[in-house]
């Protein structure tokens, strides 16, 4: 019996804790002792559950936080396992994006924050094709933010309240800022509402702490792995991490590779000399890439190299896709576009000099919404169609060497400037399974694919002042 007053049930951290810990290994229908699931199964009900089941608690709808005393929001987070490792499934929703109070309210006084400064977090094991009832509580978590964590949420918020008072708010992107996310919200298309500050109509929008910073927090606490931070905490007081990261870079520009090796006191051989480079660059000891900060905003180094004769060498690949999940998939929705929109690069150049690689520069750089919603898109729902009618297959080729190889009619570098289809498995017997059998040889899996970014577009990108 639920009590009928709002008197705090729990007076510490370590009591919360301890309750959840009671639950840990419990399936949602074990603790839905309000039958939420039989009337709606989708995983909006599961925080629900755990504060009604859990901790006791009636629903309520008042703004503060769900344990007011401490100050403390409960949520719940879905993981993944799998052999490797564990990741979070999605981002972390928060609240309502009210674009005009975004405008109006400095971060230590904002929504947001008193959303999410102190956070328990219930965690659950999600697993594809089983109903949320009979998922598992796995951890509960104190999440609080680290220094250099909250200075980087400061800055992004302060990006988002900029564009809204200059009357950008409808060019918003998740892409703008590094963990705290404005992900769009609501399930029809062309869906918008209105701010003060611009006549433009805008997307709905939500708070939420994007899944790579959540994925770094869950396996920090759940596998106790340890990044290294490339940037300290007192840095980014007054700068962002992008301003941060390009003023250690800019300090050797016009360095030429030879002189990098001079002054690391190395030689190095190997491919990925060029991501050494820019680690020594950053005074990273470990991989760039694998660093604190860039696993959390979803950075990713790429180094490029520009001939003498302005060229680079190759298009930008990403993770191969699963042809059943692109005909199962909106576009809107789709793992490709979600990925795509989250993901920021940091492209260090270096062109050759008489034979000689220079540092030239390097920039950040994410595809602009638009790009991805009108050239992505085509692509991806050209793929889709091809997928669906099976016409996958148009013919053979026997090259030179004897070697015959199949001929597909997935979108080429030609169906546009921007995004393309090709190969992405170590060799021909690398495949995923196919939605439907193709229709001229009868196959039932193909080749893995992957989404290709056109590389007269990556040189576009890396001309621009």
């Amino acid at each position: 019996m639920f009590k009928e007053t709002y008197e705090p049930l729990y007076n510490s951290v370590d009591e919360l804790l301890n309750q959840l810990d009671t639950a840990v290994g419990r399936k949602f229908y074990e603790l839905d002792i309000n039958h939420r699931l039989d009337r709606n199964s989708n995983k909006g009900v599961l925080g629900q559950i755990v504060e009604e089941g859990v901790f006791h608690y009636p629903i309520n709808s008042r703004p503060e936080a769900d344990f007011a005393n401490l100050g403390i929001e409960l949520k719940t987070l879905g993981v993944l396992r799998n052999k490797r490792d564990i990741s979070a499934k999605e981002r972390l929703p928060l609240n309502t994006f009210n674009y005009d109070k975004v405008a109006e309210q400095e971060f230590e006084d904002s929504d947001v924050w008193h959303k999410c400064e102190k956070m328990l977090l219930a965690l659950y094991e999600y697993i594809e094709g089983i109903p949320y009832g009979d998922m598992r509580l796995i951890k509960g978590l104190l999440h609080e933010f680290e220094p250099s964590d909250l200075a980087i949420i400061q800055n992004d918020y302060r990006i988002l309240q900029e564009k809204i008072r200059n009357g950008f708010a409808a060019d918003i992107s998740e892409s703008d800022t590094n963990y705290l996310a404005a992900c769009t919200a609501g399930g029809g298309h062309g869906q918008t509402t209105s701010t003060i500050y611009s006549n433009v109509p805008v997307k709905p929008r939500k708070f939420s702490l994007k899944t790579n910073y959540m994925t770094t927090f869950v396996r920090k606490h759940l596998t106790k792995v340890e990044l290294e931070h490339i940037v300290a905490a007192a840095e980014l007081m007054d700068h962002s991490l992008e301003e941060v990261i390009i003023s250690r870079l800019n300090r050797y520009v016009g360095i030429s590779e030879y002189e990098l090796t001079g002054l690391m006191d190395r030689e190095f051989d190997s491919k990925d000399r060029f991501e050494r480079y820019v680690a020594f660059m950053l005074g990273a000891k470990g991989k760039v890439n694998n660093s604190d900060e860039f696993q959390k905003a979803n950075i990713t180094l790429k180094t490029i190299r520009v001939e003498e004769d302005g060229s680079i060498e190759q298009n930008m690949s990403f993770p191969a896709f699963s042809f059943i999940d692109i005909v199962n998939e909106e576009w809107e929705e789709s793992s490709f576009r979600d990925m795509m929109i989250n993901q920021k690069f940091l492209f260090v150049i270096f062109r050759n000099v008489g034979g000689q690689y220079v540092f030239d520069k390097a920039k950040f750089w994410s595809i602009p919404e638009y790009i991805l919603d009108t050239e992505g898109r085509a692509v991806f729902e050209e793929l889709k169609d091809v997928l669906i009618s099976g016409n996958i297959v148009r013919g053979f080729q026997t090259l030179s060497s004897g070697k015959t190889i199949r001929l597909n009619n997935f979108p080429k570098s030609s169906t546009n400037g921007y995004f393309h289809i090709r190969p992405h498995g170590q060799d021909s017997t690398d495949t995923n399974p196919l939605p439907v059998p193709d229709r001229l040889t009868g196959a039932v899996e193909f080749t893995k694919q992957c989404f290709w970014l056109h590389r007269d577009y990556v040189l576009d990108v890396i001309n621009e002042d």
